[in-house]
């Protein structure tokens, strides 16, 4: 979902050809660019100024930015705001409010100077001719300086971590390891880049946000092969043998698997992408397409699948292979292990929740609930607070004691929406896209969100193991950020490189976390990711970010 014009340079009005008659392209062609072969690329690149001029100079920042100490957000220019200019290696920013990539082209002789690439979506444009190009054309030089770029990007990304302090293993993990280790915890995820497909940065980000899901690495390395047993109780205990996994899943921990590899390159994520188009066609064609849909498309397949296996282990230790051979005593007993093994299905073990919905109706006080599981909380944006609780209608059936027909009437009601249980990681949607009319919009305002967040104030009185005046915590661990508009834009993610929490035996324990854990939650390193550029990035960065969807997982 990249927008057609990435820098915003035509709003500028700063080119000498806008008025140059440019050929019709398909809107929506997918992120490969097919742009010309542009006649500037043999004066305006220059692969050896770039490197001399690069690998001196602080990477992805904007050199005017940093010399006259201009801020955006608080923080010098970075990330997917520069472009770096192909003949002398210049950083310069492509912020509204200064321009400095444009300022740079004008001030030195435009068409020596008019080529340049974006750092955050490795898209090549020349000023001069409008357009943007493509970085497959028969001029080496474009290929070459982009190439060196990207693996330049890498290694400063590498570079950056071994300040982080993140290198020295917590003594707390020593233990825990020594005990049983069928899972890899004491060892850092890395960040690398993944590929992109064409428009499919929105499955790129949030993939980088499941990849740094510890609890999902770990569970999942449980389940793999063909042979896992699996406990199961009430009514009795009862251990089953699952068969091998479904094709998704098993896509799933390859990829993960590549994620956690260190010594390589960018991920291919194609066996992945093309499984779950699979499962659900929506995603095929590579059109621009939504994060949170992906996301509740890839975690709702998954869990079919696993579903489905755990089925049928329960059906294989009854010596039946289908429900239609038992007896109505082995049916019984299917049913109701059944139940219950599903819900040990791993993704909903990480991911799914339960919200309570209470309506009253002001006018007779009747009052009815509906419970619902959920894999992530959707939160409107809202311009002004509206005081709580929510009005809605309740339908009252008024009889009419001569004809036997009903009629409908409307009253005031209160709604209340809790979470009645709480899931290990915690998924929060903010609603950016929403119906105006006939129209789709997309809302930009900046909305704050706390690196530590308790949920406690937002659950029911019946939430499981929640006990008064407890405090629920969780930590942000990732983010989902769209930039553009409705017509087009770019996914990208930040993911916090850190170390996996000691996890205890009480699979839904709450936490009454003090000050000292509530410190000990925020150390990590910020990294920001889009597609197979890989940086590291200030928290103060994160926090200024147009978040789409934030990723909290619980404090133990």
């Amino acid at each position: 979902m990249r927008l057609k014009d990435p820098f915003s340079l035509k709003a500028v009005g700063m080119t000498k050809r806008t008025n140059k008659p440019r050929k019709p392209r398909d809107e929506e062609s997918s992120d490969e660019v097919s742009g010309l072969t542009c006649q500037h690329v043999s004066k305006a690149v220059d692969l050896s100024s770039v490197k001399k001029v690069v690998t001196s100079s602080m990477w992805s920042m904007c050199s005017d930015c940093l010399r006259e100490r201009t801020m955006i957000d608080g923080e010098p220019a970075s990330g997917h705001d520069i472009l770096i200019c192909l003949k002398c290696g210049f950083q310069g920013c492509s912020q509204s409010e200064s321009q400095h990539s444009t300022k740079h082209h004008q001030t030195l002789h435009p068409e020596s100077h008019c080529i340049t690439v974006s750092l955050g979506t490795w898209k090549a444009w020349c000023f001069e001719c409008n357009e943007e190009l493509s970085t497959h054309c028969n001029k080496k030089a474009l290929a070459q300086t982009l190439d060196f770029l990207q693996k330049h990007s890498v290694k400063a990304a590498s570079d950056a971590f071994g300040w982080t302090g993140l290198r020295e293993e917590p003594s707390d993990y020593a233990d825990q390891s020594r005990g049983k280790s069928p899972v890899n915890n004491s060892t850092l995820v890395p960040v690398k880049g993944i590929n992109n497909l064409g428009n499919t940065c929105f499955f790129n980000a949030v993939m980088q946000n499941l990849s740094q899901t510890h609890m999902l690495n770990d569970l999942i390395q449980d389940v793999k092969e063909k042979g896992h047993k699996l406990k199961i109780c009430p009514p009795g205990a009862l251990t089953v043998t699952l068969p091998s996994p479904e094709p998704l899943t098993s896509a799933m921990f390859l990829f993960l698997h590549s994620m956690k590899e260190s010594g390589k390159g960018p991920v291919n994520p194609k066996i992945l992408f093309n499984q779950l188009c699979q499962k659900a066609p929506r995603f095929k064609g590579y059109q621009q397409q939504d994060s949170q849909e992906l996301l509740h498309y890839l975690l709702d397949s998954i869990r079919v699948e696993e579903t489905k296996r755990i089925k049928a282990g329960i059906l294989k230790s009854f010596n039946n292979p289908t429900e239609k051979t038992a007896d109505d005593e082995t049916k019984r007993q299917v049913k109701a292990y059944g139940k219950e093994g599903v819900k040990m299905n791993f993704v909903d073990r990480i991911f799914v929740g339960e919200l309570t919905n209470t309506i009253m109706c002001e006018e007779c006080e009747h009052i009815s609930t509906v419970k619902e599981a959920f894999i992530d909380i959707s939160l409107p944006i809202i311009e002004e607070r509206v005081v709580l609780p929510k009005y809605e209608n309740c339908v009252h059936f008024a009889p009419l004691l001569t004809e036997k027909k009903s009629e409908k009437v409307y009253t005031s009601a209160r709604k209340q929406m809790l979470i009645s249980s709480l899931p290990p990681v915690v998924t929060l949607h903010l609603k950016r896209f929403h119906q105006a009319g006939m129209n789709l919009r997309k809302v930009n305002r900046h909305v704050n969100f706390p690196l530590i967040l308790d949920l406690a104030p937002f659950c029911s009185a019946s939430c499981k193991n929640l006990v008064a005046g407890e405090r629920v915590l969780y930590s942000l661990y990732g983010i989902v950020e769209h930039s553009g508009s409705m017509r087009g834009g770019h996914y990208t993610a930040c993911v916090k490189v850190r170390w996996p929490q000691r996890r205890t035996e009480q699979p839904h324990r709450r936490n009454m976390a003090g000050p000292r854990e509530a410190s000990s939650a925020t150390q990590g390193q910020w990294v920001y990711v889009s597609d197979t550029n890989v940086h590291a990035v200030p928290e103060s960065r994160v926090l200024n970010s147009q978040a789409y969807l934030l990723f909290y997982e619980e404090m133990l």
